[in-house]
């Protein structure tokens, strides 16, 4: 009976060490309102947001060097597009009012026409940490559930011709990549060939898929999965035939370098998060 007990409290001590631990390594995020999706893509066409806080972002610079330049006009010109930038966040944004001080509009205005350049640049910084505090809360959760790429709607080929979900022809990969290294290892040449062969394909496929995003601009494709990533998988091809093991094995790990983990850098982290804040 104590023995059993003994487990028992043993247990009960190891969940909640367990427990507390998950708790504590826990991160509370703050979504954005909802309302801002009006104003990104593929609501809005324009990138409506993105251009107001580009233009405020360049209202409070040109203010802050003509203080330096002691040039008053200069600063007239853009404290006006300051002030009617800075006041359309909460018209555009209604549950974000109460982050920003429009108070400080008229006050930096007035340090303006009274030529008190110090005040100027101290109520500026005051403006700017405004948006600073905004930015440290939503800017990395807002960049990645608005500007960063989804791939539910993107439609690839099988080895076969026939179009598929992008998720499942990414698992489709891995396990031809896969295969062709157990190949390799248990010196299966004609597995490996096949498998070769088809990883090749494969590639080929999602590289059509690329201009689903970027429309007109053959960089991107060719950057991952062009005349460098062919030239590696012909000699793979090759290399197999010849019975080239650890040329071939080399070979497989400059492709998942300069193919799969560069991708990935480029894609895959920003696109989970972006699954993981919007299911």
């Amino acid at each position: 009976m104590q023995k059993s007990l003994s487990i028992i409290i043993s247990l009960c001590c190891v969940f909640l060490i367990s427990h507390s631990a998950v708790a504590e390594s826990t991160a509370k995020l703050t979504l954005p309102p909802a309302s801002l999706a009006k104003w990104y893509k593929p609501d809005n066409k324009r990138q409506v947001w993105l251009h107001t806080m580009f233009r405020l972002r360049r209202a409070m610079q040109a203010i802050n060097d003509y203080a330096d330049q002691n040039n008053q006009a200069g600063m007239q010109k853009w404290a006006e597009k300051l002030n009617k930038d800075y006041l359309k966040i909460a018209d555009m944004i209604p549950e974000w009012k109460k982050e920003i001080k429009p108070a400080l509009l008229p006050e930096l205005q007035m340090f303006i026409d009274n030529a008190d350049n110090k005040r100027v640049v101290a109520t500026l910084n005051m403006i700017q940490r405004t948006c600073d505090d905004c930015h440290d809360t939503y800017q990395p959760l807002v960049t990645a559930i608005y500007r960063s790429p989804g791939y539910d709607d993107i439609k690839v080929k099988t080895v076969t011709g026939k179009p598929s979900d992008f998720a499942d022809e990414m698992e489709a990969l891995s396990i031809a990549l896969n295969r062709v290294l157990i190949a390799l290892d248990d010196n299966q040449q004609a597995i490996a060939l096949q498998a070769s062969k088809d990883l090749r394909t494969q590639l080929h496929q999602l590289g059509e898929s690329c201009e689903q995003c970027h429309q007109e601009d053959p960089a991107p494709r060719e950057r991952i999965l062009g005349m460098a990533t062919e030239q590696r998988l012909q000699s793979l091809q090759t290399s197999i035939t010849n019975q080239q093991i650890k040329d071939s094995q080399k070979l497989m790990g400059e492709i998942g370098v300069n193919v799969c983990a560069r991708c990935h850098n480029t894609h895959r982290t920003l696109g989970d998060l972006r699954k993981a804040l919007l299911h």
